[in-house]
């Protein structure tokens, strides 16, 4: 194994982990100015902000990914805490890809024909609760695979590591849900 290009794989890792967490700082960012957008103007420039840090995000994950699997096959090995964080990172993309993905292409419609972002549809879209359990629960499971380097459990410890992530994600975004059922309620 050549140690210099080890070393570049593992600077180019950890530039692509770097990179996909700023992606997902900003995309959060993002979904809450969009929430709080006073005007049009305001929703259109975050629109095109966050469709420039999905290409962020796509970019630095796939660096981390192809760099991580070539150091997986010079150094480590098929480990546990490798592979519970690489289909990890699948399900970082599945999340993406079926819970924001959909509710962002909806909120660039409604922005194309809702007259304002005070409208009831666009207010619906803007705050849909799974936007906001996407990208919670995918902050909470990048977190878990920093944990999972940092760590290096075995098989038990990663799939509890993995697991603890989601949950935390998931319960990070009760308060949306309930404040979402508190809108949504009847004044008596």
């Amino acid at each position: 194994m050549d140690d210099f290009t080890y070393s570049i794989a593992l600077f180019l890792h950890i530039g692509g982990a770097l990179g996909l967490f700023a992606a997902l700082g900003l995309e959060w960012i993002g979904l809450r100015q969009i929430r709080n957008a006073m005007n049009l103007g305001q929703v259109g420039s975050w629109m095109g902000i966050l469709k420039k840090v999905r290409k962020v995000g796509f970019d630095s994950m796939l660096a981390t990914v192809i760099t991580g699997i070539y150091m997986m096959l010079i150094e480590w090995g098929g480990v546990a805490w490798i592979i519970v964080a690489m289909a990890s990172l699948v399900l970082v993309i599945a999340l993406s890809l079926a819970l924001t993905g959909p509710r962002m292409a909806a909120i660039g419609r409604a922005l194309a024909t809702v007259k304002g972002p005070s409208s009831q549809t666009f207010h619906n879209l803007a705050n849909h609760p799974l936007l906001w359990i996407s990208i919670q629960t995918r902050v909470a499971l990048v977190l878990g695979i920093v944990f999972l380097k940092a760590v290096k459990p075995d098989w038990g410890g990663s799939l509890a590591t993995v697991g603890v992530a989601i949950v935390l994600g998931l319960a990070s975004a009760l308060p949306i849900f309930r404040r979402e059922r508190a809108q949504e309620a009847p004044a008596d």
